[in-house]
């Protein structure tokens, strides 16, 4: 049998803290396709199935692995630095890495430089749409950021939990969604949850993802449209703050995040 995902073992941890007397164990073992994630069990009795899905933007994480994967700091010992390197998704690391620094040397030299400005295109030309030089502890650094789309980035921060639902009612009938929904459809207990991940790389705008990172954040008051078939949805950033939100058969619900997971 598989062993279960980090984010299994963590979003049943926060399960079994928010509802007392339950036990979420797996129920995928790999034993056929399309199972469901997860079993939730009362009594010795599996009550209700679910499945654990991410609103995540899978080009930003990718290329944030790929650029800052590595434990080491990015440091070139001639650069005077440290450089702030904003890249959009579109930027390919390979060549980032391999050209980036010389292109940075020749920005450094004086404005005079007649290779400047040549350096400056190319370095636009690699994906980057912003290099800022400032003090560091470490000379020489390259770090480097992803542009944000301005609507997941920031905005005024919600004073009602609308935009979470509104956000969810749409998100959750989008294509790449319908495989865990189906999941959940051809299960036999009679409680369905799909438990949504927001990871700091979210595909959520930003009057969605605040709720789910502040402490004082308040409850929707309004139900989802959640799709036939699925009884509960769970919420829940992977920041270290803000709660788990869980809308059920009593309307919406709050509980806190659990960081210390044991697996069996």
């Amino acid at each position: 049998m598989p062993k279960m995902r980090t984010e299994e073992l963590w979003v049943g941890a926060c399960m079994e803290a928010a509802l007392p007397g339950i036990k979420v164990v797996q129920h995928d073992d790999g034993s056929r396709s399309s199972m469901h994630d997860l079993d939730l069990v009362r009594d010795g009795v599996v009550f209700a199935a679910c499945e654990v899905t991410a609103a995540a933007d899978a080009e930003s994480i990718e290329l944030w692995n790929l650029v800052n994967g590595s434990e080491e700091r990015w440091i070139e010992q001639d650069l005077l630095g440290g450089w702030l390197i904003t890249v959009t998704t579109r930027c390919r690391v390979k060549f980032l890495k391999a050209e980036l620094p010389a292109l940075l040397r020749v920005v450094e030299n004086e404005p005079t430089d007649p290779w400047r400005q040549s350096a400056i295109e190319r370095i636009k030309a690699l994906g980057v749409v912003a290099a800022d030089r400032g003090d560091t502890a470490f000379p020489g650094s390259i770090y480097v950021t992803l542009e944000r789309d301005a609507e997941r980035a920031g905005g005024v921060v919600p004073n009602s939990g609308h935009g979470l639902v509104t956000w969810l009612d749409e998100w959750i009938r989008e294509p790449t969604q319908e495989h865990n929904l189906e999941k959940l459809r051809t299960a036999l207990p009679v409680e369905r949850h799909l438990f949504v991940l927001l990871p700091g790389f979210t595909t959520a705008p930003f009057r969605a993802s605040d709720l789910l990172m502040r402490a004082d954040a308040p409850l929707p008051d309004a139900a989802p449209r959640l799709p036939q078939g699925i009884t509960d949805v769970w919420l829940m950033s992977t920041w270290s703050t803000g709660d788990v939100f869980h809308y059920g058969g009593s309307g919406w619900s709050r509980s806190g995040k659990v960081f210390k997971v044991t697996s069996d």
